[in-house]
């Protein structure tokens, strides 16, 4: 399991190095992630505190028995320590619904950054030996309705127009906290929403809503 995670994490860093490398922008645009979000909802089976990204195991049962398990990625260990925020790392046992960003395809991926290989990027497994599938988990969402901006690689544009939550709520997330509002402002620069007439009108009718519109 230690192995697998070291290995999962060294093939991470070395992507984000890449990126990092070739355009600190491209990398944190979410060029690695699709831009079309999964909502997914299980209960924690595990945290794992470690760099650049902890990971939240979660499981979830579909409704013909099957078990499905996700490796929820969210802020590193070390930015959680300078963040302040360790109250907001779950605990095993709670149940959470994320607004995720899967990994686009080794294929699409080899061709964003040529020569690199991606076919292994998943090599994480759950302690049964299972496959877990990592996605980015952009907001959180707890068992009362609360919302946690997590991973900053996303769309919360996106993800409000995915959700079926009362667009006030999404208002009253935005207003209270700052780090989803800097999120939120942030996106706009994103190729993804520059690139879409029907995104940047809806973030625009949203931006128009919040108390502090972005600049």
């Amino acid at each position: 399991m230690q192995k697998a995670i070291a290995v999962w994490a060294a093939a991470l860093a070395t992507l984000t190095a890449l990126a990092w490398a070739g355009s600190a922008r491209a990398h944190h645009s979410g060029y690695m992630y699709a831009t079309t979000p999964i909502w997914v909802k299980g209960t924690v089976v595990g945290v794992e505190h470690v760099n650049p990204h902890t990971v939240i195991n979660l499981e979830d049962t579909s409704e013909d028995g099957t078990v499905r398990r996700w490796a929820v990625e969210g802020p590193g260990q070390a930015q959680i320590e300078r963040m302040r925020i360790g109250m907001d790392v779950p605990q095993v046992g709670d149940v959470l619904q994320f607004c995720a960003f899967p990994y686009k395809s080794a294929a699409e991926l080899s061709s964003i950054f040529p020569g690199v290989d991606f076919s292994a990027r998943r090599l994480g497994q759950a302690t049964d030996g299972s496959a877990r599938q990592f996605v980015a988990g952009h907001v959180m969402m707890t068992a009362d309705g609360e919302k946690r901006f997590w991973e900053p690689h996303g769309l919360i544009g996106e993800c409000i127009r995915s959700s079926n939550e009362p667009r006030q709520s999404w208002l009253d997330f935005l207003n209270s906290s700052p780090r989803a509002r800097d999120g939120w402002c942030e996106q706009r620069r994103y190729a993804a929403v520059q690139s879409s007439e029907s995104l940047q009108a809806f973030v625009a009718e949203i931006d128009g809503l919040i108390d502090r519109p972005c600049a």
